[in-house]
């Protein structure tokens, strides 16, 4: 089985060590990074033409403090179903865990975590597994199960306030009214016992 890794990073230090680093300590190839989601679209375009796309990708999240990684994440799952993905980022809460996941990631490390267990998470996701940092598993089942609570709709529009939508986009998204949208969010407000939007990031996004 092929074991090439493409970095997506928008800092350069990071995808140079993390690159280096696993090259140097594993079996993994790297086969390409880009800085903007852009590049990385037009690189793996390329490499489908030429039949060589990487086996996973090393993704962050926030790039140029915003947390658009789960629209790409979701652009390459579509585009791409067997290129695996593992989210590496500074973000843990674990409503963004969630939300990544559901966007097609297949593995989540924050960046605090050592090297190794990113290269021990690259491994089981490459295997099939859905991998999530340790470190990160418990607040994980406490907000699944929180979230169980929550009907469908609820759900869709809590990870859209998860990912920084405003109503406006929470609307267009669903193809629903803005209004609805509204009453949707009091009703996750009132089951998460929060006073507002701020609140409820802080302490699950």
């Amino acid at each position: 089985m092929s074991k090439t890794f493409y970095i997506v990073d928008d800092h350069e230090m990071l995808r140079l060590g993390t690159s280096g680093w696993l090259t140097s300590n594993s079996d993994w190839k790297c086969c390409g990074s880009a800085g903007t989601h852009e590049q990385a679209l037009a690189d793996f375009e390329r490499m489908a033409e030429q039949g060589g796309l990487p086996s996973l990708v090393i993704c962050d999240l926030n790039f140029y403090g915003e947390n658009t990684g789960f629209d790409f994440m979701s652009k390459i799952h579509a585009l791409y179903p067997d290129v695996k993905i593992i989210v590496y980022s500074m973000f843990f809460a674990a409503g963004i865990v969630q939300s990544a996941v559901s966007s097609g990631a297949s593995g989540y490390v924050s960046k605090n975590a050592s090297c190794a267990e990113l290269l021990e998470g690259m491994e089981k996701v490459l295997a099939g597994q859905v991998f999530i940092q340790e470190e990160l598993q418990t607040s994980l089942k406490k907000y699944n199960s929180f979230t169980d609570a929550l009907t469908r709709r609820e759900k869709e529009v809590m990870e859209l306030l998860i990912r920084r939508y405003s109503n406006d986009e929470i609307a267009n998204q669903l193809g629903i009214k803005k209004r609805a949208v509204e009453n949707y969010i009091s009703l996750i407000y009132e089951k998460t016992g929060v006073n507002d939007r701020n609140e409820l990031l802080a302490r699950y996004g």
